[in-house]
Formats: structure tokens, sequence, C-alpha cells
């Protein structure tokens, strides 16, 4: 499709992904430099046939190489057969069904013509182009955690704080107190669900390939809350289909959930007034699991059911050794209402407000002194000599691209090929694009060697297997719509252990491993 200069500008903090050939339309195929209009059905019926494709784009490496990546699809003129053909583009990386591994950069500011030839006459055709800059060689712009973005409507105070904290681990925000926001999101798992609970798949049978380890949730429930017979789960706990994100770290992302579900508009739940214009990812994603049926919820649980059970609950009632801010704020027993009176002028609970006191507790949880902190903070000791040849290894390769320093993460989504997107299409779920087919966002690294399971499916649970999947188990991968930058992503094997040892020990931050302020929670029943 066309790539156009904006996109194609490899700024340092993005990866791009142009549009991809599963929906592109004959008006879009502007990088084919003679192609007819007939469309993407029916065999050629006129028009003129095209052999070879460019593309002028408009880089700016800031004197960095900028690698590309580039697949290609085309069809004959039957309607039903497509064939898939490849250029070698940009170095002698080599090629792979579709692909075109470039091992060479573009190190020029300006515009660049990339092209290729077709190996036939060719009616319908679309070329993918992705462009990624090269790790920054400037590595003191890696060493500090840009501010936290904080929406003006929703400023942070300590009384909000406190009342989220509490908020998130109380059992008593589900409908059959068994299930606290923390129950899935523990620090020293960090900010995931160490539980490994067993979901069938889209095909309903447990025991095969397209298992998930998801979180355990409630028991299904009527709306009086009478437990009733799940079809996969029976009277047990429902499972969710998805693997639970880490939470810590959460607050620089501009989408949540690792299909993207939660923007940054924040709407009221129960009025939908617009409460929140940008930076409101936490507080979307805040106002889901409470009446999730699979995750807190009865059937037909909605925000009054929540509003009114809160306001006849003792605040953390069910739990113990609370930590000491905790403590001390629930020293004088003060209702709920109490508490929304101190964080907010009123003792009206609604959504809104416990969306903005969640996440305004979520934007307190800075994890910025794990060791790799501490030495590019200057402290040489603070990464053992193997852990720092991990780390360059880390920085010098594409890893750093998509889990780009200091967040580790790009924020962005990707297609990695962990299973066929039939099973799960992703991010295509909520945007309804064929391009995000199959992606899944980028989660952060930080403390990731505290996490039990791996992958949105959770079917990865060490971290030395999640780095093989990338390095040594390729042929693990699913290729339908993968992301060219996969077969990029390269590590020598001599330092393959290196960076195993940054990843587990140079990211985690003690306090989270720890659970020590602000990390720190109380024991759940």
């Amino acid at each position: 499709g066309v790539v156009s200069a904006d996109l194609a500008t490899t700024a340092r903090s993005a990866v791009i992904t142009a549009v991809r050939y599963e929906n592109v339309s004959a008006a879009a195929i502007g990088n084919i430099a003679s192609s007819n209009t007939n469309g993407v059905f029916g065999a050629c019926s006129g028009g003129s046939d095209a052999n070879s494709w460019s593309q002028s784009l408009q880089i700016d490496s800031e004197g960095a190489p900028a690698f590309v990546a580039l697949a290609k699809r085309h069809r004959t003129h039957t309607p039903l057969d497509f064939a898939v053909d490849s250029d070698q583009l940009a170095g002698s990386g080599g090629n792979t069904t579709g692909l075109v591994i470039g091992n060479q950069g573009f190190s020029t500011t300006g515009a660049t013509t990339i092209s290729g030839t077709f190996n036939k006459n060719v009616d319908w055709a679309a070329v993918t182009i992705e462009i990624l800059p090269a790790a920054d060689s400037n590595t003191a712009s890696f060493a500090e955690l840009p501010p936290v973005p904080v929406p003006p409507e929703n400023p942070i105070t300590e009384e909000k704080r406190i009342l989220g904290k509490i908020l998130f681990w109380d059992e008593q925000l589900s409908s059959d107190d068994t299930v606290a926001c923390g129950t899935c999101h523990l620090p020293s798992a960090g900010g995931a669900d160490p539980r490994l609970g067993q979901h069938p798949g889209p095909d309903g049978i447990f025991g095969n390939d397209d298992d998930v380890n998801g979180s355990p949730g409630v028991v299904l429930a009527d709306e009086t809350n009478t437990p009733i017979p799940h079809p996969d789960f029976g009277f047990e706990p429902q499972v969710t289909r998805r693997s639970a994100p880490v939470f810590i770290g959460a607050q620089w992302a501009h989408l949540l959930f690792v299909d993207g579900a939660a923007g940054h508009h924040f709407h009221d739940p129960q009025t939908g007034a617009m409460l929140i214009s940008t930076h409101a990812a936490l507080e979307n994603q805040a106002i889901r699991p409470p009446l999730a049926t699979a995750e807190m919820a009865n059937q037909g649980r909605d925000w009054p059911d929540v509003i009114a059970k809160l306001e006849a609950s003792v605040p953390l009632s069910l739990a113990t050794n609370w930590p000491a801010d905790i403590a001390a704020r629930l020293a004088s027993s003060p209702s709920y209402p109490d508490l929304f009176q101190d964080a907010f002028g009123d003792p009206a609970i609604t959504a809104a407000r416990m969306a903005f006191a969640l996440a305004t507790y979520q934007r307190t949880l800075i994890a910025d002194q794990t060791p790799w902190d501490l030495f590019m903070a200057g402290d040489t000791t603070a990464l053992t000599p193997a852990q720092q040849l991990g780390w360059d290894a880390f920085k010098d390769s594409l890893c750093a691209s998509c889990h780009k320093p200091p967040l580790f993460t790009s924020g962005h989504f990707h297609n990695i090929g962990v299973r066929p997107p039939d099973e799960d299409l992703g991010k295509q779920e909520v945007t309804g694009l064929a391009m995000d087919r199959g992606k899944f966002k980028t989660p952060t690294l930080r403390n990731a060697a505290l996490k039990s399971s791996f992958m949105h499916n959770g079917k990865l649970i060490t971290m030395g297997q999640a780095l093989d999947f990338y390095l040594n188990d390729r042929g693990d991968q699913f290729l339908d719509s993968l992301d060219p930058l996969m077969p990029l992503v390269d590590i020598p094997p001599d330092l393959q252990l290196p960076l195993l040892d940054f990843l587990e020990n140079g990211l985690t931050d003690p306090r989270v491993a720890n659970e020590e302020f602000p990390f720190d929670r109380p024991t759940l029943s």
C-alpha cells in the first residue's frame, strides 16, 4: 500500500508498519509503477499489467542506519491463484517466503527510492515496507523514565491514591467477594498473574495446542448471584481467554489491554459524558473488569449494583496484613462514602470516580530502581560483566526497537506468530482492520522475569523459552500475517546467555520483587 513520508520517517520512538496486503484496494496501490484498476476480485479483464514497483520514501535516520524489511504478494490472472514472491533488498540477509531480510541500512537523509520487480505480470499486487530505526547510539538518552502522563482532569492527589490502592486490593469489588484487581496483578509476579488457569481456547476442547493459560476469575452466576454451570468450567472459576497483562508500567501506555481496547478518551460509563480528552487508558481499563462475567461479575451486573455493594461494604474487611499507608487511613474505620468524600469532595460513589482513583494509584507505581537504572545513572557495578554484555547485545539489536528503553516497550502492536490469527484476531477485534490481524501489544521487559507466563496466551512459561521463540525456535512461528520484522531479530549464540542474564536480573526492581512500598499490598483472603 501507499507509504506516506510521515509514516516512513524513522523516528526513534516508533517502529513503522505500512498497510498490509490483506486490506489493500486497487485504488491504494500507489507503489506499483504501472498497475491497472481491476480491483482485488475476479480475473484481469483489461487495463495494463505491471511487472515492477517503486516507491520514493522520505527517510530521516538521524545519522543512524534505517533498516528495511519488505513483504510482497501478487495475484496472477486467475481469481483464486495467489503466488507469493520476494526480492532481495538492502543487503544479503537472505530470503524467506514473502519476506526480504535486509541487513544493511539506509544511512542517508532525504528521499530514497525503493524498487523491485515481479517475476511475472500481475493484475493485483501489494508491497509492505517496514522501516525501523537502528538502536540509538546515545545511551544517555536511555537513562531516565519519561514523566508520567497525567490527564489534567484527574490530577494526582494522596486522597485519590490511597482510595485507589484500597479499591485495587478489595475483593468486595467482585460479585462474590473472591476476586480483587490485585488477584490477577501481583507485584511479586511482575504485575501479572502467577496462577496458570487453563482455558480450552476457541475450539472449546481442553488439552490441545490452542489452549490458553489465563487467569481464574469468578464462578459463573446468574443475576441473583446463584452459581450456574459453565459449559467449559462447570462450577469452577471461569478462566480468561488471554493471559493477564502487567499493570506496573501501564501509566505510560497510549492504549491498554493486549488488543488496545482501552483508549485515551474517557467517557463516563454511566452518563456517556466525555470526562478526559487524552491520556485516559488507565481510566478506561479500570472500568472493564467489575462488569466482566469471566473476571469479577455475575450475569446482568451493572454499575448501580457495584456502587450499592461498595456503599454497604467495610473497606478491605476481607484482607489482612494491611500496608502501613492503608492501615493509617483505615484506622478510624471510615466507610467507602467517607473515602470518596476525602478524595472527591462529596460522598457519592460513581463508576467514573472509581476509575479516577484506580488510575491515580497505578500512576504512582514507578519501578525505576532496577540494576539497569542504577547502571545508567553511573553505578558501573550495578550490572555484572555478563549482564553488561547482555545489555550491549540488546541495545545493538532489533530487540531495542520494539522493547525500547527506558520503558522497554514501544507500546506498539505486532503479530509475532505465537498462534494462528484465526484463534485470536488481537487488535483487529478492536479496529476491524485487516492490517491489525493477530497483532498484540508489545509488553514491557521491566520486571518480566518475575512473570509465570509469557505471550498473550501464556503458553511460554520461562524467559528462556520466550527468548528461544525469537532466536532458536523460528519453526514454531505461524506465518499468517507474521510481522516482517520477525526474521530480522538476531542475537549471536555466544551472547544469548548474557542477554538472558540481563533480562532476568538486570531489569528487576527489588521493591517490586519484594513487594515493598509503593508496591506493597495486603494479604487477600
